[in-house]
């Protein structure tokens, strides 16, 4: 079946955005592409003294998620990700995390963001079904029904299946590159959000065109790395960041069993992640969804498999 217009775009805006983008993407358009690690994340700030003297309360937990799609977990390195590589060793991370089966773009997010398998939230397909009704509660959705705000911003007009009306405060897709979603992002950040969803991507389909691994992927690596150590410049002090991705891929394709199209990335840094350096339990790509509800502390639903990462929250 034909998909809908891909021009079709699904917003909710608050006033002043049109402001917002010039005054934003002026600065954003001046940004260095290519940040060294340490320019990744600010640190977090002492909580300040307040005039009547009590300590300044530190600001409500915020997450960032970004999926870098079909990104390998084994092209994540020093060399190829530096804005990656800062992230972990700043956090808490796997490199041989698992996605679910089938290891494509839909089956995959919706995992990440429901919690659950695809046998629950049925979406086993790669393409978008406009006689399928998506009705499995995502972490966006928990967050909007909380009074919390939720920013979905993708780059494959697929993802609409996964947003039903009223599920979610800003939905963009857009069919142009990582560097245009990026910009999207910086113009939305400072209208405020307690989770943000960014996709990328441009690695799936550098693999898809040339090849997992092949010298053109990698640098579409770089370059995706490049675009998301921009993002992250412009996250609010104090936001929890989990870069991911939906799955990985052999030769120029991926959907398979394989363990290159199943396993992942998954990194996590914020001011509640007390551990350092590798996970020791698998983790699986629906723990996303339950990790981020942990931090946001938000009760998960009762059909949620997937497990909060739990000892990223305490020190070793």
């Amino acid at each position: 079946m034909a998909e809908p217009d891909r021009g079709r775009h699904l917003r909710r805006w608050a006033g002043a955005r049109g402001v917002l983008i010039s005054a934003v993407l002026a600065g954003a358009c001046g940004s260095n592409l290519t940040q060294q690690p340490s320019a990744v994340s600010a640190p977090i700030a002492s909580p300040a003294a307040n005039p009547s003297g009590s300590p300044t309360p530190p600001p409500p937990p915020r997450v960032a998620l970004i999926s870098i799609d079909g990104l390998r977990a084994d092209a994540v390195n020093a060399q190829n990700t530096p804005n990656l590589w800062a992230l972990v060793t700043r956090g808490a991370y796997s490199f041989s995390a698992q996605t679910t089966f089938p290891s494509n773009t839909l089956p995959g997010h919706a995992s990440m963001l429901t919690g659950v398998e695809p046998s629950v939230h049925h979406v086993t397909f790669d393409e978008y079904q406009d006689t399928f009704q998506f009705s499995t509660p995502t972490v966006l959705s928990l967050v909007h029904a909380a009074g919390k705000r939720s920013l979905m911003i993708v780059g494959k007009d697929k993802f609409r299946q996964l947003v039903g009306i009223g599920t979610v405060d800003s939905f963009t897709e857009s069919n142009h590159g990582d560097e245009d979603i990026v910009n999207e992002a910086i113009t939305q950040i400072p209208l405020g959000f307690d989770l943000l969803f960014v996709h990328l991507p441009q690695v799936d389909q550098m693999g898809h065109y040339a090849g997992w691994m092949s010298a053109a992927y990698l640098e579409q690596v770089k370059a995706a790395d490049a675009a998301f150590g921009r993002l992250v410049t412009y996250l609010p002090v104090g936001t929890t960041i989990i870069a991911t991705s939906d799955h990985g891929g052999t030769q120029k394709v991926h959907g398979t069993d394989a363990k290159t199209d199943l396993t992942i990335p998954w990194i996590i840094e914020g001011p509640s992640i007390l551990h350092r350096g590798a996970i020791a339990r698998r983790v699986r790509t629906t723990d996303t969804a339950a990790t981020i509800l942990a931090v946001l502390n938000i009760t998960a639903p009762s059909n949620c498999t997937g497990r909060s990462v739990s000892e990223v929250f305490e020190a070793p």
